[in-house]
């Protein structure tokens, strides 16, 4: 399906209005999902990527709200000022930036968050994925310059009131927005209360929760690191915990999850009887810095991701559900688990994959 021209852009929806969200390359599918299965949304269009993230169109049904920090799987959410196709920076700055569209957008913004005055300061956002026809910086300048005529009382400034994004999502094919969210949405709320580095993004944490299937139920992540997914589930409705060897790990997740029971606890061999949860899910460890010892039982890392995996099959009940984080190929013999959909992923511009199997 082809991106609309500008004028269809924020028409074809109730209201006039259309919105996209940005999450985690690779994410986007399953926010897609998520768009589809929310009551108040319409998804609208193919998945797009400008570079740097995945974007995710959609619309808000006749009657219904948007609440921006209802999709658990996005990092940012925007109302589209308007879309444009071609090779002319000027040309594509202008339609991305009519006075209707943004008239449209502010008035959608207002309704959200503060009061506009005539008075603003704003920054543009720019993302090309091909730079040959023209660079980034030149699609910023020239977005700033139809701005700034159309708003002689606005004036750029970093942070600013108004954040306007420019990004091509598809060859040749550009949308502009007003971003609508801030970072609470990219922190799931006010952030963690302890952070370690490498902490897990609260996205990809929620994503792989919603693989695991529909709540109640029990849910055990036994690597747990900062407590992300344990928060995540919490959040969408499991009775989780978590556990994770590194005493440091522990402590940081209990400071962050208060409410859920975190115990130290070698995934290998975890102190849980047979089939004691609905699912398991966690971010196996892995990169540079992550990797298990190779002396460990398991030996190397791929003997230990399969050790890991086993056990977890073990304390997942039979039709129970285990997601892991883990980068390829996928893992050999799992013991009683069928692999049924994987998902790459980039975090920390390292590539990964989200794995799903069922337990038989």
């Amino acid at each position: 399906m082809s991106w609309p021209s500008c004028d269809t852009l924020a028409s074809d929806s109730p209201g006039g209005v259309s919105f996209f969200a940005a999450t985690v390359p690779g994410l986007g599918p399953l926010l897609r999902d998520e768009v589809a299965a929310h009551p108040a949304l319409v998804p609208d269009h193919e998945v797009g990527f400008d570079g740097r993230a995945d974007l995710v169109f959609f619309r808000v049904r006749r009657g219904a709200r948007l609440q921006v920090d209802g999709l658990r799987l996005a990092e940012d959410v925007f109302v589209a000022i308007s879309g444009a196709r071609g090779d002319s920076v000027g040309r594509v700055a202008a339609s991305l930036v009519t006075r209707a569209g943004l008239e449209r957008a502010l008035s959608v913004r207002a309704r959200y968050m503060r009061y506009l005055s005539p008075s603003m300061t704003f920054r543009v956002i720019t993302r090309v994925m091909d730079e040959s026809r023209f660079k980034r910086t030149e699609l910023r300048s020239a977005v700033e310059r139809v701005i700034s005529a159309d708003r002689p009382r606005w004036r750029i400034a970093d942070p600013a009131d108004l954040e306007v994004w420019a990004v091509e999502h598809r060859g040749a094919r550009f949308v502009s927005g007003l971003r609508l969210s801030d970072k609470r949405l990219r922190h799931h709320g006010e952030g963690r209360a302890s952070e370690r580095h490498g902490a897990l993004r609260p996205v990809a944490a929620a994503a792989m929760v919603r693989l695991a299937g529909a709540p109640p139920g029990r849910l055990l992540d036994p690597c747990c690191g900062s407590g992300t997914i344990v928060q995540e589930a919490l959040a969408a409705g499991w009775d989780a915990q978590g556990s994770d060897l590194d005493e440091e790990a522990v402590s940081v997740a209990r400071a962050n999850v208060a409410d859920a029971v975190i115990q130290r606890a070698d995934a290998l061999s975890l102190p849980h009887p047979d089939g004691a949860f609905d699912a398991v899910v966690t971010n196996l460890p892995f990169g540079r810095q992550f990797r298990p010892d190779a002396d460990r039982p398991g030996g190397s890392s791929a003997g230990w991701v399969r050790s890991a995996l086993r056990e977890a099959a073990r304390v997942t009940r039979p039709g129970g559900r285990v997601v892991v984080l883990v980068p390829p190929p996928v893992p050999g013999h799992t013991g009683g688990l069928v692999p049924t959909g994987s998902y790459p992923i980039r975090l920390l511009g390292v590539p990964a994959r989200i794995w799903v199997f069922d337990r038989s």
